[in-house]
């Protein structure tokens, strides 16, 4: 929990930077593809949280990957090297990546359904999610047996669940009841 508030005073920090340099999209891309290579390097991470390792080659590692990086993604990730806490850089890149959404006005919205969604009723969702909310949607759709027929849209916080599996679940209370 404390690691979770430690990354968002980070990307809050790294955020307000890259707002006041106008760089927020160079800045945030290149925060999210350094997580990836993170994730996809197991050396790469390995480097980076061995506190044996100094921060002085740290830094050095990281600016060979990040040659032609953005100035103000270079910086927070020599800041967290500096202050050892580069194994909160995934932490940070989530934090970051969340109040970019939310300075551009973007929800994330994720729809579960028993089959795959046709592009065209993804579509109608989307449409009537951004008129409903005024904001532009990011969505990611999954698919779960579990729920047998119709669907669970999250979006943000709200969660409505038209699931068939719900229905059963409200009409078995209802027959309980009676």
């Amino acid at each position: 929990m404390a690691d979770t508030r430690i990354a968002n005073v980070y990307a809050r920090a790294l955020f307000e930077a890259a707002e006041d340099a106008g760089t927020l999209e160079a800045t945030g891309a290149d925060l999210a593809a350094f997580v990836a290579a993170m994730r996809g390097s197991r050396d790469l991470t390995a480097v980076l949280y061995n506190p044996k390792i100094s921060s002085g080659k740290k830094k050095q590692i990281v600016a060979e990957l990040t040659e032609d990086g953005d100035r103000i993604f270079i910086n927070g990730l020599n800041l967290l090297m500096d202050k050892l806490h580069a194994d909160l850089i995934p932490d940070v890149q989530a934090g970051f990546a969340g109040l970019l959404r939310k300075a551009n006005k973007v929800i994330e919205v994720e729809i579960v359904s028993a089959v795959d969604l046709p592009e065209g009723t993804r579509a109608k969702i989307r449409s009537r999610i951004e008129a409903a909310t005024g904001k532009k949607i990011e969505m990611k759709a999954t698919v779960s047996k579990d729920i047998i027929g119709g669907l669970i849209l999250k979006v943000g916080d709200l969660i409505v669940d038209d699931s068939l599996k719900a229905k059963l679940a409200q009409l078995r209370g209802r027959l309980v009841q009676a």
